[in-house]
């Protein structure tokens, strides 16, 4: 879907994976999961560690979308009151930090 300057791509995606690319997903920007992709070797991991790193990879790509919506309030010059409940840039950093530390 083609968007203009005035409109948010709601039709965008965000993905995110394991630094050992064994665990992938894929979140569209509302939020919704899109796709859950875990390689065979993955499946050796005890379930808890499998389920820990689906959900960090999912945390990080939602977060993406977020801090993409964030900006792009941001960038209309919106008040901040409509945008800062929004994830951080900040937010997104440590998700990132949790993931790459599974």
């Amino acid at each position: 879907m083609s968007t203009t300057d005035d409109s948010i791509d709601v039709n965008r995606e965000f993905t995110a994976h394991t630094a050992d690319q064994q665990v992938w997903v894929r979140v569209l920007f509302t939020g919704r999961i899109l796709g859950v992709q875990v390689e065979p070797a993955e499946m050796r991991r005890p379930g808890g560690q499998i389920a820990a790193r689906i959900q960090a990879c999912s945390d990080v790509a939602y977060l993406e979308g977020q801090v993409y919506h964030r900006k792009f309030i941001q960038s209309r010059g919106a008040s901040e009151a409509a945008w800062d409940w929004m994830a951080s840039d900040e937010e997104l950093a440590a998700a990132r930090d949790r993931l790459s530390r599974l």
